[in-house]
């Protein structure tokens, strides 16, 4: 795996131009075992070399190994699972924010987005997509033909961040739609008037049924108070005519009340089992893609 000094920040991604072009360019030599099997068959992932006995495939033979011990050998493979998933993505407006030189939540979403389909498309899995905004729907149901992941980062390129989001919808429906238990992962910043109540009773319903939940919180570090912005006038994108004067640098209750809305949401929805990660949008893509190597490995 890369070391981090070889990640592309988000804002050099932005450059390289498409979303396919971006996923392939994060995952490239990104090596990880999503929900593998251990099962030994003639998967794509080679797993050992055993000894050849009468009646085994010839075609798994390994001939460059026979050239240098005179034996027999056949490769072992690890089958991996077919899952059904979803990817559900924020569009709401709150998700059109970024700061200055740095791309917008609603872009890194699609990015993180487009690279988790690349790598569980490469896994054999079937995956869909659906929005959490003014455009909430089912885009695309689960499929891992020949084309889909085109068809996928076609409508995460098109989608435009607007209107009011419920991601506790996006889920319900989602639930829904899956006929069968699978992983559903939610990219948002989780901002709700609620406090994220029916975020996590959605959640809640999706893992008592079986479905493997993982939510993704994008946040800019001045939203997470990581790094605070200027003095200005501030207002919320889902409500343009609330507008607040403020100077988050010095309003050392900012930092404490982000921290503590997001720390109660983690906690709720790990209390329900539900994975909860949380990045920045001045993070590597890949830095998240090793988190969810760190879920799949049950880090």
């Amino acid at each position: 795996m890369s070391a981090a000094s070889d990640f592309l920040p988000p804002r050099l991604l932005e450059r390289l131009g498409g979303l396919d072009l971006i996923a392939r360019t994060v995952v490239s030599g990104f090596q990880t075992g999503i929900h593998k099997s251990p099962h030994r068959g003639a998967g794509e992932d080679f797993a050992k070399h055993r000894d050849y006995q009468q009646g085994d495939d010839v075609r798994y033979l390994d001939w460059k190994l026979y050239a240098r011990t005179d034996r027999l050998h056949v490769r072992e493979f690890e089958e991996r699972s077919n899952l059904q998933a979803y990817l559900v993505v924020d569009t709401s407006a709150s998700m059109d924010y970024a700061e200055p030189d740095g791309v917008t939540k609603s872009r890194y979403a699609a990015f993180l987005a487009a690279a988790l389909a690349h790598l569980m498309l490469r896994s054999g899995d079937a995956v869909g997509l659906a929005l959490a905004g003014a455009e909430a729907r089912l885009l695309l149901p689960p499929r891992s033909r020949r084309g889909h992941l085109h068809d996928l980062l076609l409508h995460l390129e098109r989608t435009k961040p607007s209107g009011i989001g419920n991601a506790a919808d996006a889920l319900d429906r989602v639930g829904g739609a899956m006929k069968r238990r699978g992983r559903v992962v939610l990219i948002s910043d989780l901002l709700a008037d609620d406090n994220g109540d029916a975020l996590i009773a959605s959640a809640g319903r999706l893992r008592a049924r079986g479905d493997e939940v993982i939510i993704l919180r994008v946040l800019t570090p001045a939203e997470s108070g990581e790094r605070a912005p200027g003095a200005g006038l501030f207002f919320d994108p889902e409500k343009p005519k609330e507008e607040l004067p403020a100077t988050p640098e010095t309003d050392a209750g900012y930092v404490r009340r982000v921290t503590a809305y997001y720390d109660s949401i983690a906690d709720r929805l790990r209390e329900r089992g539900v994975e909860y990660v949380p990045l920045s949008t001045a993070q590597p893509v890949e830095e998240a893609l090793v988190a969810w190597a760190n879920l799949r490995r049950g880090a």
